[in-house]
């Protein structure tokens, strides 16, 4: 495994089909929030959770995003502690990079890389036993 730190540009661009999915998401958390208010009972939209009855693996990122909102960072982690891991460390390096211009590359060797998705992987499935059991 070779780390290494290099200069890049401070600015980047997203693909329009990144911003449009945040965007979409946005969209439809506010509507979630307006539905809930008006029906007086939390509305659920989750299709993995309605076909199968069991939380899907990103089940909890949106309450999580609300807890953000109100302040509560580590109720948020509580919620899905991966997805809120991940979405740290890409806030961390994107935060880097528009301060210093700089980011990190890690080049791995093949054996290194599929021990990587392996990991993955297992912290995934992980993360899904807790949010089934714990968070629901």
């Amino acid at each position: 495994m070779k780390i290494k730190i290099i200069h890049v540009s401070k600015r980047f661009s997203l693909p329009l089909w990144a911003v449009l999915i945040i965007l979409f998401w946005l969209c439809l958390g506010c509507l979630v929030i307006l539905l809930s208010a008006h029906l007086s009972h939390p509305v659920e939209l989750c299709l993995f959770k309605r076909l199968t009855g069991l939380p899907c693996p990103t089940c909890g990122f949106t309450r999580g995003a609300f807890s953000i909102l109100g302040g509560h960072i580590i109720q948020a982690w509580l919620y899905n502690p991966f997805l809120y891991s991940v979405l740290a460390l890409f806030f961390a390096a994107t935060s880097v990079r528009l301060l210093f211009a700089q980011t990190v590359r890690i080049h791995l060797t093949p054996m290194e890389r599929a021990a990587t998705w392996v990991l993955a992987i297992m912290l995934f499935c992980a993360n899904w036993v807790y949010v089934i059991f714990y968070v629901g």
